[in-house]
């Protein structure tokens, strides 16, 4: 413990300029015991700064939530408002990639410039993309106001788990954890009921506008009332100095490097075929600057955005994995089963919202039991062994669904996936904070967060491309004669208008085999769980082993 705390403070003494004290053997532990003495003398807010911190804080983890997931029940307005189904994947695909490619920059952000100012430029900016979504006059424009609102989502969450420990006492912060999940999951668990009906009694629009007015709230709360207690030492920092411990090289290629695999795997097999010199060039160019990358991050070492080590734990890369594939999971399956009620079926965005909501409440609840269960048993990797057995289990009985089967069908089959998945898929996190020191728990967060975000964008990415080519097939396997294209230059919605009855059956037939075939993309990444729930170190969570 001494060693660790005194390379601690060796690591800050050496961080201040013309600074030689570090060097004394008994300095740095003398220093860490000073800090520490000083944040007990900290006075934390109490009374109503305190539960307006709080609130304000709540609010923003809402709105993250609330934003990961508003985009599958609009999907379908989305289609008919810009006529086509080709940006389907842009739709979710660019935030993924947007999000999880930013999460080491503002991790750092936080680090080296004034805690407040960028929180509250980033709830700024996150309503300018909430705004350009709103107002989109294309899909174009939509897909750039997506991408604007992740790359401040980003750095919401990463902001509000930085101010939770500055802003709150320790015996106050396992309770502002667990606030602040509740707040993000009522998000994640609304999304398609508040969707579905804002859509119903408004438009599309308004799913995105609703952002702007509680945003506000959260600035002016922020504004007044937040209070970072501990004074930051690197703000002092040269403007040059900032800029190179940002690690621009590293920070720079990685997002080109995502941008390129998108879309590589977006145009492959759709607009350009698999041996099209463009889609083997993008391939080309994700790997030059992925190796690029590598490199950067090797020679930085400590100062890289990623520092290699960090890469070499087995558990963190089990767990990025495991969250890559499950997050995978559950963007694909939301997706195209809001395609498949409101396309396939014809009901209502309302009521495909409230269909679809067993899948977030099971996912919600048995991750709440699943985190409570682990404190009692100490153990977390029989909860990742369980999705991988169940979530293949649920999934493949997806892939049953056809025109004829009941809603209570549907959405008991989509309760069964949220409880599989439930089960496994906060054990990640878990397991990196038993196995990982406190010192490295950040990064290994943020690779954590790469796979998961790479999860959403990149599977969505595949499963559009997947849904476009079988959409093709399907409808001119059950529907000869009908021209595919206008079909998809359609929204969903408007198919019983375009159609006459005597062609519409076979072509919702075509749909469901289309949406069918997509969702077999869900059953291979559970059974690819497994890969991540083997290589996870078993660790007691209770004691140190």
């Amino acid at each position: 413990m001494a060693d660790e705390a005194t390379e601690t403070a060796a690591r800050r003494g050496e961080s201040r300029a013309g600074s030689t004290s570090s060097d004394s053997p008994g300095q740095p532990t003398e220093q860490l015991q000073v800090q520490e003495a000083s944040e007990e003398q900290v006075q934390y807010p109490t009374g109503p700064q305190l539960w307006l911190n709080a609130g304000a804080m709540m609010l923003v983890c809402f709105l993250h939530g609330l934003d990961l997931t508003i985009v599958a029940p609009t999907v379908p307005s989305l289609t008919n408002e810009f006529k086509t189904v080709a940006d389907i994947g842009w739709y979710s695909a660019v935030y993924g990639l947007v999000l999880s490619s930013t999460n080491f920059f503002f991790g750092k952000m936080y680090t080296l410039f004034d805690l407040k100012k960028v929180y509250i430029a980033s709830v700024a900016t996150f309503e300018l993309g909430s705004v350009m979504c709103t107002f989109a006059p294309s899909s174009t424009a939509f897909i750039v106001g997506r991408a604007v609102a992740a790359r401040l989502t980003a750095s919401l969450g990463i902001g509000v788990l930085t101010f939770i420990p500055r802003s709150f006492p320790v015996q106050k912060r396992p309770a502002m954890n667990g606030i602040m999940g509740l707040a993000q999951s009522f998000g994640l668990v609304s999304a398609p009921a508040i969707g579905g009906a804002l859509i119903d009694a408004f438009s599309w629009r308004v799913c995105y506008g609703i952002n702007i007015p509680l945003g506000v709230i959260a600035i002016v709360i922020s504004g007044f009332w937040m209070k970072d207690m501990f004074p930051n030492p690197d703000l002092e920092l040269p403007l040059r100095e900032k800029i190179r411990r940002l690690d621009p090289i590293g920070t720079i290629l990685i997002l080109p490097c995502v941008v390129c695999l998108m879309l590589a795997l977006i145009w492959g097999g759709t607009k350009f075929a698999w041996n099209d010199w463009r889609v083997i060039l993008l391939f080309v160019l994700f790997t030059v600057l992925s190796a690029g990358f590598g490199y950067v991050q090797y020679r930085q070492q400590e100062k890289a955005i990623l520092p290699p080590r960090i890469m070499k734990n087995r558990t963190v890369l089990a767990s990025a994995v495991f969250s890559c594939c499950t997050n995978g999971i559950l963007a694909v399956t939301e997706y195209y089963i809001a395609i498949y009620f409101q396309g396939v079926q014809g009901y209502s965005a309302a009521k495909a919202g409230l269909l679809g909501l067993p899948m977030i409440v099971g996912l919600a609840v048995t991750s709440l039991l699943a985190s409570v269960s682990i404190g009692w048993i100490g153990y977390y990797t029989p909860f990742l062994f369980a999705t991988s057995i169940f979530a293949p289990i649920a999934s493949g009985l997806l892939t049953t669904l056809d025109l004829d089967d009941s809603p209570v069908k549907v959405a008991a089959l989509l309760g069964f996936l949220g409880v599989a998945v439930g089960f496994g898929i906060q054990q990640p996190v878990t397991a990196i904070m038993t196995v990982m020191s406190p010192k490295d728990i950040s990064l290994a967060v943020g690779v954590l967060a790469l796979g998961a975000g790479l999860g959403s964008s990149a599977f969505i990415a595949t499963s559009a491309t997947l849904f476009q080519n079988r959409l093709v097939a399907e409808i001119s396997r059950h529907s000869p004669g009908t021209n595919t294209t206008i079909l998809e230059n359609h929204g969903l919605s408007d198919l019983r208008k375009v159609l006459g009855p005597d062609r519409l059956k076979d072509v919702l037939f075509g749909y469901n085999e289309a949406v069918v075939q997509t969702l077999y993309l869900p059953l291979g990444l559970g059974l690819l769980t497994i890969v991540g729930s083997t290589l996870t170190e078993v660790k007691s969570v209770k004691k140190k082993d």
